[in-house]
């Protein structure tokens, strides 16, 4: 019978594979070599969402997890923080920013919910402008995921972007602008434009520009496939 492991089985394997007699390529690891890891354990665990693959999910979740508690664990040797550390932060930031449920502020929907969890945010990071909340949104985000989530909070904030019919106009005359254009710094500057225009129609038209390019990728590739046979 396969042993069944615990949270506890966890952290007590990890340490072993970092200490004296572990893996060598487990102790040989730092936080900034194994950074990335972060980024595809994450990817593959949506994956596995995306196809409803609930056993994938579970073994998915299981990686992205490690990744936490590895970090944690070469954190307790640098003497930097530990896992309990982790699990505090996160469940004082769970606690305090659900003052509906933890405390005696009324909420009437979600709507309300979002609001305020967005304000707390900003009093818990001392951000007093909207742009300092832009800011503060992850600059490893992939782009096109965290120019929505800035336009996001633009809109929130009284921002209107352009209709898509005159983001399209626009978008043709950057297309113009570029044609017979050689300056790589021009074209980069109006490449970033129109794809910052392409987020704000998806998210007028209530479309993830992310899901929706990764999706025609994945659409090209099988096209791809039937052009090679």
């Amino acid at each position: 019978m396969e042993k069944n492991y615990n949270f506890q089985g966890l952290l007590e394997i990890v340490e072993k594979l970092r200490g004296e007699g572990g893996c060598p390529w487990d102790r040989e690891q730092t936080h900034d070599s194994i950074k990335h890891n972060i980024i595809e354990e994450g990817y593959e665990l949506i994956e596995a969402l995306e196809a409803k693959d609930f056993p994938k999910m579970a073994d998915e979740s299981g990686d992205l997890l490690l990744q936490v508690v590895f970090h944690a664990q070469i954190g307790k040797e640098n003497n930097e923080y530990k896992i309990d550390d982790v699990i505090n932060a996160v469940c004082r930031k769970l606690v305090h920013r659900h003052p509906h449920v933890f405390g005696t502020v009324s909420v009437k929907d979600s709507d309300e919910v979002l609001a305020n969890w967005s304000q707390i945010k900003r009093d818990e990071r001392g951000q007093k402008t909207v742009s300092e909340d832009m800011e503060g949104v992850s600059k490893y985000l992939p782009s096109l995921m965290r120019a929505e989530k800035i336009q996001g909070k633009a809109e929130k904030n009284g921002y209107v972007f352009n209709e898509p019919a005159i983001a399209a106009e626009s978008i043709c005359n950057m297309i113009n602008v570029l044609s017979g254009n050689e300056d790589k710094e021009v074209a980069e500057k109006y490449i970033g434009k129109m794809l910052f225009e392409l987020v704000s129609v998806a998210k007028g038209l209530g479309v993830d520009a992310e899901t929706a390019l990764n999706r025609h990728t994945e659409a090209f590739i099988h096209e791809f496939a039937k052009h090679e046979e």
